[in-house]
């Protein structure tokens, strides 16, 4: 019983954004149930950020006789730190096969953002944006095995009318009117046929010019700031890419503009 309850209270924070991943052994200590977990900031387990769910968990526990603490232990090593900016200026939607932390990345500084700061409604909390980002690390994973599904996979990281990429659009969309700030969407690059073609891409929406002058946290050289998107260099090409002559490749263009 005080496992199952566990469980639902580790879920509906995950839900809320104030734990990251879905793994969290259980073990019995002492006649306690204990668990370790990933949070996006120090203060994310704080009552001031339970949503709805989380609340809903802990009464329902308080009716079993259960009560849920805990402690932090300390920084962990391979997690990118959080944002810390006062007032992003912009949000990305993006995340890896990797990545344990929140989908949402300051542009500013480019660290996590935990979604508890954009307040979801009742009962709704972050569901959306946790399941696409699940979907988009299942995609990931399949690419980067390069056995099963893998073409499937790409595309449906890297085009712009995929149901990923549809998913993650409205989620943008959302938090973007949450926020009252602009939300970006990453569209994958994987292979290209050369590094001059590359520089000639156009923004997959408004076929406009969205080339950037140098390349952005070091993941991004495409922006289209009318459409809220990025995208890299294909991978394939970067290193060509920058090691082209300056005059060998087209003139930077300007991003859109807003």
């Amino acid at each position: 019983m005080p496992a199952a309850h566990l469980n639902l209270f580790l879920g509906a924070l995950r839900k809320n954004g104030q734990v990251c991943g879905r793994e969290w052994p259980i073990v019995m200590d002492s006649g306690a149930c204990v668990t370790t977990v990933l949070t996006p900031a120090a203060d994310s387990l704080d009552a001031r950020y339970h949503g709805t769910y989380v609340r809903r968990c802990i009464a329902d526990a308080q009716l079993a006789g259960i009560t849920f603490a805990w402690s932090l232990i300390g920084e962990e090593c391979d997690s990118a730190e959080a944002c810390g900016c006062a007032d992003p200026g912009a949000y990305v939607l993006f995340t890896t096969y990797l990545t344990l932390e929140s989908p949402v990345r300051c542009m500013d500084c480019f660290g996590p953002v935990p979604l508890y700061r954009f307040t979801a409604p009742p009962d709704t909390e972050f569901h959306d944006v946790i399941s696409w980002q699940s979907d988009y690390q299942s995609c990931d994973h399949l690419q980067m095995n390069c056995t099963v599904l893998e073409k499937a996979a790409t595309r449906q990281m890297s085009v712009i009318d995929s149901a990923l990429s549809a998913a993650g659009r409205a989620c943008c969309a959302v938090l973007s009117e949450r926020a009252g700030k602009p939300f970006y969407y990453y569209l994958y690059r994987d292979k290209g046929r050369s590094a001059a073609l590359e520089a000639q891409r156009r923004c997959p929406a408004c076929d406009g010019p969205w080339q950037l002058p140098a390349r952005l946290h070091g993941c991004f050289d495409f922006r289209c700031d009318n459409c809220r998107l990025l995208s890299n260099v294909a991978f394939n090409l970067r290193a060509s890419y920058m090691m082209t002559a300056p005059d060998q490749l087209p003139a930077p263009i300007a991003p859109c503009p807003p």
